[in-house]
């Protein structure tokens, strides 16, 4: 006997609702759409932002699009209010370069670089100053929306916006905005990479952008070149082929312009960059530890906290503490060849470092999504933020009258918004010189510690 219609079509709303109860999302979650690195409990779960898409589309939209706008005035208002006339580095070397048509100085050359400058300063008619200014600003901006495009992939929307909040105002990612070196491009270049193959899962387009950005900075692109296999193993072998003749051709657009400009067949940038590598290392790995070697290392770590600022103890216990985790354990892969290399071999200023960046603050970025302490999580990020902020705006050097205010102003000062005003980047042979002569001065007696640093600055040349 069939039920009256009005109780049947009661059945199956009840029925209805049921179901759509057993359908409904479940609780958010840091992570988002890669699986290896969920934990077991929140695969399968949808982030905060793909449930407020379910309610309104166009406030996901909107909410992102306020984020990118006020993440790039916010990193394009930083870099503008410090931007230097050339003296850091091989700054002059590239004017020069750029000026002269050769496009190429002491190896690897960096000849995309310069041909990037020469290109802006015709179309733009700009200086070759201000063309290479515009350039690094821009890598700089848009590398803090990239960034901020990884994190909504892997976090949620306000832990996304607050370490790109810490990204833009890194010291490291920030001075290098400023300067006309090449390390601008790798505060840009690193995220897209990440975006690219370990975000949106496109390793042909991201081979070529390895290719690209390895003629920006071909020391950091070789430095990611294991990562590049690494990430490789997952692929199909079409996606392999086509990966390798898509890097292929972007490295042989500026690797043989480059090799004709050396002259000494195609392998001149890279027998000319061993011999030079080989000159001015003299770390642990050089094979003549010295005082230069501890020096070294020193500089080395100065350049991860100027890098990551206050986060970087968390980076060192994220990598630890997550390495089972394949995001971490990518980033970790990423980050070693060129920390190891920095440490233990050469490094010269603590914008070497301007790769490892962002995998950095993305491995603190796990590990406050690991924690689950969503306040703690705030605290930190503004603190950092604001330390930065204070640092990059407050840091002044002081007249050096002991070994360890020096090394502040040389490792650290010199990174400031001061530093780029006044043009000043002094070196620690340089400091402790005016250490000995105020010692000598007062007719203070130094100390063992004091004479033990004067001593390491005359055996070290320091650049």
């Amino acid at each position: 006997m069939g039920l009256p219609a009005r109780d049947a079509a009661g059945t199956a709303s009840k029925d209805v609702q049921v179901l759509s109860l057993h359908m409904a999302p479940e609780p958010s979650t840091e992570y988002e759409q890669f699986p290896d690195s969920l934990p077991a409990r929140g695969r399968g779960l949808r982030t905060y932002g793909q449930l407020m898409s379910t309610k309104s589309s166009g406030f996901q939209i909107s909410d992102r699009l306020v984020h990118v706008v006020a993440l790039a005035i916010f990193a394009l208002v930083l870099r503008c209010s410090s931007v230097s006339e050339p003296y850091f580095a091989d700054s002059f070397r590239h004017v020069n370069a750029i000026a002269s048509g050769s496009l190429i100085l002491q190896p690897p050359g960096y000849f995309l670089f310069n041909l990037t400058g020469f290109i802006t300063s015709r179309l733009l008619h700009l200086s070759v100053v201000h063309a290479l200014d515009a350039i690094n600003i821009f890598f700089g901006v848009t590398g803090v929306v990239v960034f901020y495009a990884l994190c909504r992939r892997l976090f949620d929307v306000q832990h996304a916006f607050l370490l790109s909040l810490v990204y833009a105002c890194s010291p490291l990612a920030w001075f290098a905005s400023d300067i006309q070196c090449t390390y601008a491009s790798m505060t840009f270049f690193a995220p897209l990479l990440l975006f690219l193959i370990r975000g949106k899962r496109s390793f042909v387009l991201g081979c070529f952008a390895w290719a690209v950005m390895t003629g920006f900075r071909p020391s950091d692109g070789f430095f990611v070149l294991p990562w590049m296999l690494y990430e490789a193993i997952d692929v199909t072998w079409s996606k392999r082929l086509k990966g390798s003749a898509f890097a292929a051709a972007g490295f042989l657009l500026w690797w043989i312009p480059t090799a004709q400009r050396f002259g000494g067949g195609i392998l001149a940038p890279f027998t000319h960059s061993k011999g030079q590598a080989a000159r001015v290392a003299k770390g642990v790995l050089a094979g003549h530890p010295s005082f230069y070697s501890l020096v070294n290392f020193v500089r080395g770590c100065t350049g991860m906290t100027i890098a990551w600022g206050i986060l970087t103890p968390l980076v060192v216990i994220g990598i630890f503490w997550l390495w089972r985790d394949r995001w971490v354990r990518s980033l970790t892969i990423w980050m070693a060849p060129g920390i190891g290399f920095f440490l233990l071999y050469y490094v010269s200023d603590a914008t070497y470092f301007s790769y490892c960046v962002a995998p950095g603050l993305v491995v603190a970025g796990f590990f406050f999504a690991k924690l689950g302490r969503k306040r703690l999580q705030t605290v930190v990020y503004s603190m950092a933020v604001a330390c930065s902020l204070l640092f990059m705006f407050g840091a002044r050097p002081i007249a050096p009258r002991s070994p360890s205010r020096a090394l502040v102003d040389a490792y650290f000062v010199s990174f400031s918004t001061w530093a780029l005003r006044h043009q000043y980047g002094p070196t620690l042979q340089e400091l402790m010189g005016d250490v000995e002569q105020a010692a000598v001065v007062d007719g203070e007696t130094k100390s063992d510690n004091t004479v033990a640093y004067l001593v390491l600055s005359r055996m070290a040349t320091l650049p």
